[in-house]
């Protein structure tokens, strides 16, 4: 199965950073028509806007209505630290949500189940996964174990520590539980995917592997000097990532799209392999 995984994609109407996140997204959204429309799904986990606002809701939902994606392929919207969830549940309604009003739901995918997971604590930068949440997962996991399938996990924050302390200061604030909830279920769990941290990032926390894009607007620096109020950003490729989800392999590439304008061609007319 062939999945999309867009990260960090912070709309907003005045530039962020001396960038423009929307026409960066349009850019975005516009390669994976012309290069990755046989992709199964396309999920992007979070940071859909910079500020919560309305106005960005309503762009991005105008974007997605002008999209060829619409319909199958339509992308499945996942909230973040700056988003605000129940601005974008006005705007996008349709977006499911658990008993408790999360922003959370499963789908049933040609890999396995699809767990789209709510870690934002509204206000704060950090991330939660509170017991209720971590009830609705474990039922989730219990029930994909039993049925056979394999289940991946899509969330914003990272749910590790990476080593670049102002991403690890506003990370999943319940690691602990969660990644004892992995160990539980690592037979089951397959690959755990997250944004936030703005940087292509890949690992396995216990006993899970996860990978993360970039932004497609600010790219980040991974600054490991350990100093938590430096945050590095520059003329950097902002990227999504194209995975391939198999029975016994799951393959991450990483797209620089906005670098396809200098990318070259060569044909071997004579090629033999031996």
């Amino acid at each position: 199965m062939k999945l999309v995984h867009i990260s960090d994609i912070h709309l907003n109407a005045d530039p962020i950073l001396g960038l423009d996140s929307i026409a960066n997204f349009k850019k975005c959204l516009a390669y994976v028509e012309a290069h990755d429309h046989d992709a199964e799904r396309v999920v992007i986990t979070g940071d859909l806007t910079h500020y919560g606002l309305e106005e960005s809701y309503r762009e991005l939902a105008e974007i997605l209505k002008a999209s060829s994606l619409k319909g199958k392929l339509e992308p499945r919207l996942m909230i973040g630290n700056h988003d605000n969830r129940e601005m974008f549940a006005s705007v996008f309604p349709e977006t499911p949500r658990d008993d408790a009003g999360f922003v959370q739901w499963t789908e049933e995918t040609p890999a396995g189940v699809f767990v789209y997971m709510d870690t934002v604590d509204q206000g704060r930068h950090s991330g939660r996964y509170c017991e209720s949440r971590m009830a609705w997962l474990k039922e989730v996991l219990d029930q994909a174990r039993a049925s056979g399938q394999k289940a991946y996990l899509f969330m914003h924050h990272n749910p590790v520590r990476v080593h670049v302390a102002n991403a690890d200061i506003i990370g999943l604030m319940d690691e602990r539980a969660f990644q004892s909830l992995l160990r539980e279920y690592n037979d089951t769990a397959a690959h755990v995917f997250f944004g936030h941290c703005h940087y292509t990032l890949s690992g396995a926390v216990s006993g899970v592997p996860y990978s993360a894009p970039r932004s497609t607007n600010h790219v980040c620096w991974p600054d490991f000097s350990g100093q938590i109020n430096r945050m590095g950003y520059g003329d950097l490729a902002p990227n999504y990532n194209v995975c391939f989800l198999g029975d016994n392999s799951t393959v991450v590439h990483s797209i620089d799209f906005l670098e396809a304008e200098n990318l070259k061609w060569k044909i071997y007319e004579d090629l033999e392999f031996s």
